[in-house]
């Protein structure tokens, strides 16, 4: 089965200046995280499409090899939640394929997974960091769109 990039022209511009990334580090915390940037307008975007359960058991993943990269070791290597890692992909084409998310946050997502696992193993631990905070950025927007 095959998926359609998204069609909102405003989320597809969001999609390319990602594409363009050569990793995830190099997107500023500016560009995603202020008002009117990716993560707000993804969450405009994403309003009534998006449950927040969904957002929720997809960032907790994220959270438990965000918490495994902040353990007191010196030097942690990428190698010990690569697989954590790798498994997120399967969780997201799940989450699409049973229509539990909407086409565009599926396809920021991976994009963004894609942009994390490049570089060396300082480069992809702050590109995941990178990751982990859009992520949460878009859900604290989504519960500001949302209310409650």
């Amino acid at each position: 089965m095959s998926y359609q990039k998204p069609i909102d022209k405003d989320v597809e511009k969001i999609l390319n200046e990602i594409e363009k990334l050569s990793m995830l580090k190099n997107m500023t915390a500016k560009s995603f995280a202020e008002e009117k940037g990716y993560a707000d307008e993804l969450a405009w975007r994403l309003k009534g499409k998006l449950k927040t359960t969904q957002l929720r058991r997809f960032f907790d993943s994220i959270k438990g090899i965000k918490r495994k990269l902040s353990e007191d070791k010196e030097d942690i290597k990428w190698e010990e939640v690569e697989a954590d890692f790798y498994l997120l992909k399967p969780k997201l084409a799940y989450a699409k394929g049973r229509k539990l998310i909407p086409d565009e946050f599926y396809w920021i997502v991976k994009t963004s997974l894609n942009k994390v696992d490049k570089g060396n193993n300082e480069e992809k631990i702050e590109s995941f960091k990178v990751f982990f905070s859009f992520l949460q950025s878009i859900i604290a927007y989504q519960k500001f769109y949302e209310g409650g």
